[in-house]
């Protein structure tokens, strides 16, 4: 019998691995047996001692075995730890850490997911096709045109009879599944949706705010009236922990995940991986990195950069530390300057420019890594201390005898990646799917230059990430003079993109590079014109703020207002007709000709925001909410929205949003100053100039290189300190 797997998760009460396969004809769920197992490194007579106390535990089949425990390293003698009762291991490996003081022993594979040590047992993986009589693949994860299973999908929307923001205790009011409204009695509905899902037996279970709110509810309704509600194929659903988190300079809340059994719930609202790729996206990267789709969509693409080196090491025979701890190697001062910089800038010139054209290397990064070979076991290896390849002003050999960890994960994703691209030209009819998956790599391969520099990550250095820089310097900063010679002038440039005028020709630059460097340089646009902004406070060209009209008739724009998810739509939407204006000039003369048009646009909104005109739906601000709410210091418009949800029971945590609407920015009520959306009546007055501001500002980010700051436009429209309307 032949079947995709879907779904697989660790039964703990059985010590057992679940697995769901979809196949031709239906689902069948399959019940393994799997022992897990971590191993431990120490001195010779550690490891012989330490079985006799293993034994206290009921650990008796311990052993003796011979495994790389890093990457590059030769194999030596460690000790393998099997446990049977999957709750335990955790606790045992922490127990043998403490034994050893916490220094002593060194432990390894102690906290890989079990679903990936069991594909990896058994050579499958997700979304793959296998026999499921002998557990055998019969698909390769790296097959670019494959079988995809037929899966049944199903979309659910519940309504809440609330007034403002729903609660558990907020009565059910309907549930919609596809194209069929469940209403009536509470109890009545809770009934027919498990028996409207097992009637439609979908595979995958789309909601939005299901992780967050919706899936939780359902099940708080159904147990006040016990009733029993089962979504998935078989009861007790997997329900993770909320956590807030620090990522890229920026707090962010991850809700509770809601995980069906033997069904994939995809929540649309909460899941980045899905937004940007789609379901094809998803199942590829699955895959690749051996998570089944349900738990991928839940995560970051680093998280799957980080499965697939895992999965390639332990392939190689390399054993994975537990509590990795690689310190930073003793530097200079001298060397700490050389070493300690980011990636190529040339500060964009203001202003508008005419005939510009943008290119942009491919994957420049994960292209590095892969054609100078940089991994953590392959900078400063013993093997080859005179290599002629080292990174530029960095004094450090990289490894010309093997191919290192890093290098051997990215090359099959950048080839592939290129070729979904090709493909989605060449086969129109399967377009959406090759682009989503062309969309899933490319934040793979972003997100892979990152890690290489996180304390966190596994297979984290932070010499790869000086010498991927130290190269990408290198490589721009030629590149630039190239163009130079070829007779452009460099007007802008940022770690992989160089904005050029001139009268050179950028397909003979883009071919010159990549014969030096065989990284591709490609064309990525061509300009009537685009304007490079300045930053607020220096006024010095704004390394990503610009906006440009491009050959093709596209406006592309970066950095600005109505790029921000925090603007209002007001706002929003008169920082875009300001470039549909400027879109009609043709070249720089008529488009500064044109420029008084956008304070005609300005002149316009204002008149609204005074005159009342504006529905409070348009003026909505929303906000990230970074600390704790007893951790403000300050009084604002966030921290007012914070101290109403409060009032109300609600409360909001790190990373999560709050949406309000300003009522009286100077009031020090928090019900006076804001209102939270949620709560709007539809009655309350807004206070107009608070808006009349955000206005201003957004149009001055447009004109400002034109001579036209903040104070000169708010001296035009006479600005004042608030007025309710």
């Amino acid at each position: 019998m032949k079947g995709w797997i879907i779904d697989c998760y660790p039964d703990y009460d059985q010590d057992r691995m679940v697995l769901w396969a979809r196949t031709e004809s239906g689902v069948e769920r399959l019940e393994k047996e799997f022992v897990p197992e971590f191993f431990v490194s120490s001195s010779p007579e550690r490891l012989r001692s330490l079985p006799k106390k293993l034994r206290m535990l009921g650990l008796d089949d311990c052993s003796l075995e011979r495994r790389r425990t890093g990457l590059g390293e030769r194999e030596r003698e460690v000790l393998r730890v099997p446990v049977r009762h999957y709750a335990d291991l955790a606790d045992i490996a922490r127990t043998v850490d403490r034994w050893g003081g916490y220094s002593d022993y060194r432990l390894f594979n102690v906290d890989l997911r079990l679903d990936q040590r069991y594909f990896l047992l058994h050579h499958i993986f997700p979304m793959g096709l296998i026999d499921l009589t002998e557990m055998r693949s019969m698909d390769s994860p790296f097959r670019h045109q494959y079988r995809l299973p037929p899966l049944r999908e199903s979309e659910m929307e519940v309504t809440v009879d609330a007034h403002g923001i729903p609660t558990f205790d907020d009565p059910l009011l309907r549930v919609r599944v596809d194209d069929v409204t469940l209403d009536g009695g509470e109890e009545s509905v809770l009934n027919e949706i498990g028996a409207l899902i097992r009637e439609r037996d979908p595979d995958i279970i789309y909601t939005d705010r299901g992780d967050d709110f919706y899936l939780q509810y359902l099940t708080r309704r159904a147990e006040e009236h016990q009733v029993p509600l089962h979504l998935g194929r078989e009861g007790g659903e997997r329900v993770g922990k909320s956590k807030s988190y620090f990522t890229y300079g920026r707090i962010v809340y991850k809700p509770p995940a809601y995980k069906l059994k033997g069904r994939m719930h995809i929540d649309r609202e909460q899941s980045f991986m899905f937004s940007e790729s789609g379901l094809y996206g998803l199942i590829d990267l699955s895959r690749l990195s051996g998570i089944p789709s349900q738990d991928l969509s839940r995560l970051s693409p680093g998280s799957a950069i980080s499965a697939m080196q895992v999965n390639e090491a332990m392939r190689t025979g390399h054993l994975i530390l537990w509590k990795k701890n690689l310190p930073e190697e003793f530097k200079t001062a001298r060397e700490l300057v050389m070493c300690d910089r980011g990636g190529f800038i040339h500060d964009p010139v203001v202003g508008v420019h005419e005939r510009v054209t943008e290119v942009d290397f491919s994957s420049l990064y994960p292209n590095i890594m892969v054609r100078y070979n940089i991994s953590p076991e392959t900078l400063g290896c013993e093997c080859c201390p005179r290599s002629s390849r080292r990174a530029p002003g960095i004094d450090l050999p990289i490894c010309e005898r093997r191919r290192g960890l890093i290098p051997r994960v990215l090359e099959p994703l950048i080839s592939r990646r290129a070729a979904a691209k090709r493909l989605a030209k060449e086969m129109p009819e399967q377009r959406e799917v090759f682009e989503q998956r062309s969309k899933i790599l490319k934040w793979v391969l972003v997100t892979c230059f990152g890690y290489t520099g996180y304390r966190n990550a596994r297979f984290g250095r932070i010499e790869c990430h000086e010498a991927i820089t130290a190269y990408g310097r290198e490589i721009l900063m030629r590149s630039s003079e190239l163009a130079r010679e070829m007779g452009f002038r460099v007007l802008h440039g940022i770690v992989d993109s160089l904005w050029l005028s001139g009268e050179g020709d950028p397909r003979a630059l883009c071919d010159a590079v990549q014969r030096e460097f065989q990284i591709p340089l490609e064309i990525e646009g061509t300009y009537r014109w685009i304007v490079f902004l300045p930053c607020v406070t220096t006024g010095v060209g704004a390394l990503n703020r610009y906006y440009g009209l491009l050959r093709s008739g596209e406006m592309k724009k970066r950095g600005i207002a109505m790029r921000r998810s925090d603007t209002p739509v007001l706002v929003r939407e008169m920082q875009g007709e300001m470039p549909l204006l400027l879109a009609r000039a043709s070249d720089a003369h008529t488009f500064l000709e044109m420029m008084p048009g956008t304070l005609e646009i300005l002149d316009g909104y204002i008149s609204r925001l005074r005159n009342g005109e504006v529905p409070l739906t348009k003026l909505v601000l929303t906000k990230r909410v970074s600390k704790l709410p007893e951790e403000y210091v300050h009084f604002n418009h966030s921290t007012a929205a914070i101290r109403q949800l409060e009032s109300m029971g609600f409360r909001v945590p790190p990373g999560k949003s709050v949406r309000f609407v300003i009522l009286d920015g100077q009031s020090k009520d928090p019900w006076e100053r804001v209102r939270v959306k949620e709560l709007i009546e539809g009655d309350e007055s807004y206070d107009a100039e608070s808006y009349v501001r955000l206005a201003a500002r957004a149009t001055v980010e447009l004109i400002a290189p034109f001579g036209w700051d903040y104070e000169r436009v708010g001296r035009r429209l006479d600005l004042s300190e608030g007025k309710r309307v």
